[in-house]
């Protein structure tokens, strides 16, 4: 205890007058034993997904600890290698459920609760639901300690408030939390489209633009652009994205846009305003920005305007945000952008189209050359057969198809519903030991069943599809401490484990033949086992370690009797 309280006064002293610092209202606890510091913020844009809550830096340590921000029960602990890592949900009277992820460890009370239902059930990975009379909590209770599980990249705490009935999150700093700031967003670039009537981007015609600057470093207003007269055709629209960051405090640090507004002549065409987000749409963030500018350029473009089939909810007008222009006209353009305390930017430029009449076209996409988002598709050949749901594409995307080949679209197309993909098994090889695999910017193994006799998986990625086999056992290596040794003491075993097809699937531990439950660390490929100090020190570990395929490597220290033999 006396650790934790040292603890404690290093993280409070290291912390300094930071100026992301995020405020509790409405009497709620802070979840953190230390001030609030934000390193990320709700909807920042995130590989495949809007990021979902609030990030609070830990110091770079783990092991801080975690509270309950208000009265509740627990309704969920989840424990997974990948995603949020450990994580616990807490259910609030007021219709709220707030969520804590990538935790190191939960407290001793949640431990215990939770344990015998692991041993009972051998469960290193769970994921459990409970009633509100089973694990109730008072504000400030002690749920966890922070750490860097899961698919986190460094220690912190990522925590999220949503609506316990739909489960959409919900923005925290409108949702009881607050910081300080009084700095607008900032503009950093802009680009230029041209859409079809659905908001569809037609291919080739866009423009990406600078910020001009003042020699002073202020922003030049009212810059007129001419666009050439191919830049649209007779029922083309124009359509505007726009790249910035929202700075908070004096540390230079910055955060994601909040609200985005075009107008066109004074009149209001497109409003977003990032305070809800459904986990069904959390993909749809490929849409939402200019992902090849992302993809290629890292460059995070918002878009101010949306297509027909756009589901997110933060758009605030049912129009699609397109501007109508006319030959030799010139219109006038802002961009507003305002933060969650209304700190605002704005920026004016002028468009006009040059030249003469626009060129006549009826139709951008036809649908014999290109997938359109509102169709499904199914091609079938005598080794692969395709199923595309509907909705699966965001954007009409030129059709690629080979079943000769096994190729369906290409490889940098993202997609927001996984395709369903049937093949052909190999003959004279055991059907558990195929897989199907994609290779779309490198291989990735597909889980796969066995469904009327052919291999069957879903697939969130388009490139070459083909059958491989996996017979190949998992590497197991100890880490942190000899395989020979016949005392182990170390507080924390470690084992370096890997597979270089299907990955791992299964991870098992008996000590002195007693199953006891094993953390696995994804991202560094790691087992990790935490001692129980009233476990003597001498212990016969027995490690059992599957992929996805069944071909499993066991490992035992020197002085054990194995069960598995």
């Amino acid at each position: 205890m006396f650790k934790l309280h040292l603890l404690y006064l290093f993280a409070l002293f290291t912390y300094s007058a930071k100026s992301q610092l995020v405020f509790c209202e409405n009497s709620l606890h802070p979840p953190l034993a230390i001030p609030l510091e934000l390193s990320a913020t709700f909807g920042d844009i995130r590989s495949n997904h809007f990021h979902m809550g609030l990030d609070f830096r830990t110091n770079g340590r783990e092991g801080i600890p975690i509270h309950a921000i208000d009265d509740g029960f627990i309704s969920r602990i989840r424990i997974s290698p990948s995603g949020y890592g450990k994580v616990i949900y807490v259910d609030h009277p007021n219709g709220t459920t707030s969520v804590y992820a990538h935790c190191s460890f939960f407290s001793k009370s949640i431990i215990d609760f939770i344990l015998p239902i692991q041993k009972k059930q051998f469960l290193n990975e769970l994921d459990l639901s409970f009633t509100k009379n089973q694990l109730k909590v008072k504000k400030g209770a002690l749920l966890a300690f922070s750490g860097n599980s899961g698919n986190s990249t460094g220690p912190h705490l990522h925590f999220e408030i949503r609506d316990t009935k739909t489960e959409i999150a919900m923005n925290p700093l409108k949702c009881g939390f607050a910081v300080k700031d009084t700095l607008a967003p900032i503009i950093t670039a802009f680009k230029l489209y041209a859409i079809d009537e659905n908001g569809y981007v037609i291919p080739g015609k866009s423009k990406l633009m600078k910020v001009e600057k003042s020699k002073k470093g202020v922003i030049n207003q009212n810059q007129l652009i001419i666009l050439p007269n191919d830049f649209f055709s007779t029922n083309a629209r124009l359509a505007i994205a726009v790249s910035g960051f929202d700075p908070i405090g004096k540390t230079g640090s910055s955060f994601g846009l909040y609200e985005n507004l075009l107008l066109n002549m004074e009149d209001t065409v497109f409003q977003s305003k990032v305070n809800r987000i459904s986990f069904d749409d959390s993909r749809y963030v490929n849409n939402h920005i200019d992902y090849n500018e992302y993809k290629l350029n890292n460059k995070k473009l918002h878009k101010l305007f949306k297509n027909k089939h756009n589901p997110l909810e933060f758009y605030e007008l049912e129009e699609l945000g397109a501007i109508q222009l006319k030959i030799k006209d010139t219109t006038q353009i802002k961009i507003v952008l305002k933060d969650v305390n209304r700190n605002t930017f704005e920026y004016s430029f002028k468009v006009l189209i040059n030249g003469e009449n626009p060129i006549q076209t009826n139709s951008f996409f036809n649908r014999k050359d290109f997938f359109v988002p509102d169709s499904s598709y199914v091609f079938s050949g005598s080794k692969i057969k395709f199923e595309v749901p509907s909705y699966t594409f965001y954007e009409p995307t030129k059709k690629l198809v080979s079943l000769e080949k096994m190729i369906l679209g290409e490889p940098s197309v993202p997609i927001q519903k996984p395709i369903k993909v049937s093949m052909k098994p190999m003959t004279n090889f055991p059907l558990d030991k195929q897989y199907i695999n994609v290779n779309s910017k490198g291989n990735h193994a597909l889980s796969t069943s066995l469904k009327e006799g052919n291999l069957y998986a879903e697939s969130k990625y388009l490139g070459t599809f083909s059958v491989k086999i996996d017979t190949i056992s998992p590497s197991v290596m100890t880490s942190n401490f000899k395989e020979s040794d016949t005392l182990i003491t170390k507080e924390k075993l470690t084992w370096k484990i890997s597979d270089a097809q299907t990955g791992i699937k299964e991870y098992h531990l008996l000590i002195e033949g007693v199953w006891h439950p094993i953390e696995f660390d994804l991202k560094n490929n790691l087992l990790i086992f935490r001692r129980n100090p009233f476990i003597r020190s001498e212990q016969n570990l027995e490690l059992m370690v599957t992929d996805f395929c069944g071909n499993s490597t066991y490992w035992c220290s020197i002085l054990c009797f194995s069960e598995y033999k």
